[in-house]
């Protein structure tokens, strides 16, 4: 196994342990009574409960489909799995950005807060329907790309939720970590996955009849 190897599986097993983790977590908004909530929170989700699902539902949905989305195994043994798990996929993102976007213009974290993350859901669900056309135009090339970029932006309640202890650990107030999350938390990710998508032109140049490749088993 190459270092690139190595480093590619670690991360891939990283995102997937921290996707479950999360998804588990959020499962309590389904309960009753959900437990364990800020105040704020609990706040918003009572008067916006629909959205708050939707949002809830559809998120932790595509973040727990999306890493393995992304494994060449699983892909070539069991193609009609991909397929399938790909619709859910793109069901899932509208029915999490939709209501990630209404629940944003509530945010207590005032007007930076509300346009960060009311713009995550805007271009999520952008690169995520281009990613859909693409592969419904069979540029699976494209599509590779589109979806990388879709699970990056799906992976910002991942590096939301472990940037949350930055600024208390560094003497700054919780909000104010917040409200820079509202951004960093996306505009990180896709920065990354750029830069990912360049390096490893090798990993998608010359596709034509098969998408995503990431990571072999």
């Amino acid at each position: 196994m190459t270092l690139q190897s190595f480093a590619k599986k670690g991360g891939w097993l990283f995102i997937m342990l921290s996707a479950t983790a999360i998804s588990l977590l959020s499962l309590r908004f389904i309960l009753p009574n959900p437990p364990h909530v800020a105040p704020e929170i609990l706040e918003n989700y009572i008067n916006h409960k629909t959205a708050f699902l939707a949002h809830i539902t559809g998120s932790l949905t595509a973040l727990l489909i999306g890493p393995w989305q992304f494994v060449t195994g699983l892909r070539t043994k069991i193609p009609k799995l991909h397929r399938w798990a790909g619709r859910i996929y793109m069901v899932a993102v509208p029915v999490g950005g939709i209501g990630g976007f209404i629940i944003a213009w509530s945010s207590e974290y005032g007007p930076i807060a509300i346009a960060g993350f009311a713009l995550l859901s805007v271009v999520w669900l952008y690169v995520t329907g281009k990613g859909y056309l693409c592969a419904r135009s069979r540029q699976f090339h494209a599509h590779s790309r589109w979806m990388h970029r879709s699970f990056a932006l799906t992976a910002a309640a991942i590096t939301l939720r472990l940037g949350l202890p930055i600024a208390p650990a560094l003497g700054y107030e919780f909000d104010t970590g917040y409200i820079a999350l509202s951004w960093a938390s996306w505009l990180l990710n896709l920065g990354i996955v750029e830069i990912y998508l360049r390096l490893n032109t090798s990993d998608f140049g010359g596709i034509t009849k098969s998408p995503l490749t990431s990571i072999s088993t």
